[in-house]
C-alpha cells in the first residue's frame, strides 16, 4: 500500500514538472514574440523620420531671393512702399508656417511633404505678389514721365496743362493711378438685326443698325473692384462725335473738359480679365467713310481704334 502511495506521488510530481515548463516556454515565446514585434515598430518609426535639413535651406534661400526684389522697388514712391510693406508681411507669415513644421531636426516623412507644399504656396503668392508690384511700379514711373512732358509743354497750352497737372498731382497721392484701365484686342463691326433678333455683321453703311465694339478690359489688382462706366465716342468721317440722345448718348468730363459720348455702359469689375461689348443705336443712316471708336472710363482714354463703313 505504501509503495503504491510513492508511485502516486511521484506521477503527480511528475505532471506538475510537465506543466511547469509547458507554461514557463510559453510565456518565454511570448516575451521574444513581443521583444521582436517591439523592435519592428521602433525600427518603422526610425525610417519615417526624415531630416528637413534639404527644405529648410529651400526656404532660407527663398527668402533672400524675395528680400533682394522687394528692395529693388523700395524708395520708389512712398504708397508703393506701403505696398510692399503689406505684401511683405504677408509672405513672412507663410514663412512662419512653414519654420513651425520644420522647428525639430528630423520630422516625419508626411510632415516634410506638408511643409514642402506649403514652400511651393510660398512661392506661388511671391510670383502674384511681385507681378502686382512691378504693375503698379511700371504706372507710377510712367506717370512721372507723363507729368515731367506736361510740365515741358506748359508754355504752349498753359491753362489745359494746369488744369491737368493739378488732376495728376491730386492722383499722384493715390494709389488708385495704377488703378487706370486697360482694354486689349479691341474689334468695332457694323450689325444688322434679322427679322428672328439674331445679329448680321455688315460692313455696309446702309444696312447697319448698330455699331458693335468688343475689348477685354485687363487683369488690374491696383483697381478697386465694383461698377465702373464704360464711354463709347464714335468719332464719323467729318471728325464730329456721332451723337443719338434717344439711343443714350451725352456728355461726360475728359482733361476738365464736356467731351460728348454716343453711348455708355456700367461694368462690375472684380480686378481679373474681363470680355465686354457695348452696343450703339445708330437711329439714322450712317453715311460711308472711315470712322473712329475711342473708350473712356473714370477719367482716361482706356482705347482706341479705327473701323470703315462702305
Amino acid at each position: 500500500m505504501e509503495q503504491k502511495d510513492n508511485r502516486k506521488k511521484c506521477r503527480t510530481i511528475i505532471i506538475f514538472l510537465i506543466v511547469t515548463n509547458i507554461l514557463t516556454l510559453l510565456l518565454l515565446g511570448f516575451f521574444v514574440m513581443n521583444y521582436f514585434q517591439t523592435d519592428k515598430k521602433l525600427l518603422v518609426t526610425e525610417e519615417r523620420l526624415v531630416s528637413s535639413d534639404s527644405t529648410r535651406m529651400e526656404l532660407d534661400t527663398l527668402l533672400k531671393q524675395t528680400a533682394i526684389e522687394l528692395d529693388q522697388f523700395k524708395g520708389r514712391n512712398a504708397q508703393l512702399d506701403q505696398f510692399l510693406g503689406e505684401k511683405n508681411d504677408s509672405l513672412q507669415q507663410y514663412a512662419k508656417r512653414i519654420q513651425t513644421l520644420l522647428r525639430a531636426g528630423k520630422i516625419t516623412k508626411e510632415e516634410l511633404e506638408k511643409a514642402k507644399d506649403e514652400l511651393d504656396l510660398l512661392r506661388y503668392y511671391k510670383r502674384k505678389y511681385l507681378g502686382q508690384i512691378d504693375s503698379l511700379s511700371t504706372v507710377i514711373v510712367g506717370l512721372n514721365k507723363e507729368n515731367e512732358t506736361l510740365k515741358t509743354d506748359i508754355g504752349k497750352q498753359k491753362r489745359k496743362y494746369e488744369d491737368l497737372s493739378m488732376d495728376n498731382a491730386r492722383l499722384s497721392n493715390k494709389v488708385a493711378i495704377g488703378a487706370k484701365l486697360i482694354t486689349q484686342n479691341m474689334l468695332v463691326t457694323g450689325v444688322k438685326l434679322r427679322s428672328n433678333g439674331k445679329e448680321k455683321e455688315t460692313q455696309k453703311a446702309s444696312q447697319t443698325e448698330q455699331i458693335k465694339v468688343t475689348f477685354t478690359i485687363a487683369e488690374n489688382f491696383v483697381s478697386d473692384k465694383g461698377s465702373k462706366d464704360i464711354y463709347l465716342k464714335i468719332v464719323g468721317p467729318d471728325g464730329a462725335t456721332v451723337y443719338n440722345q434717344a439711343a443714350g448718348s451725352g456728355t461726360f468730363v475728359y482733361q476738365n473738359e464736356e467731351s460728348l459720348y454716343s453711348t455708355k455702359k456700367s461694368i462690375e469689375f472684380n480686378q481679373l480679365a474681363q470680355q465686354v461689348a457695348v452696343y450703339w443705336n445708330a437711329g439714322t443712316p450712317l453715311f460711308k467713310g472711315k470712322y473712329k471708336a475711342e473708350i473712356y472710363s473714370e477719367g482716361f482714354k482706356i482705347g482706341q481704334t479705327d473701323f470703315e463703313l462702305k
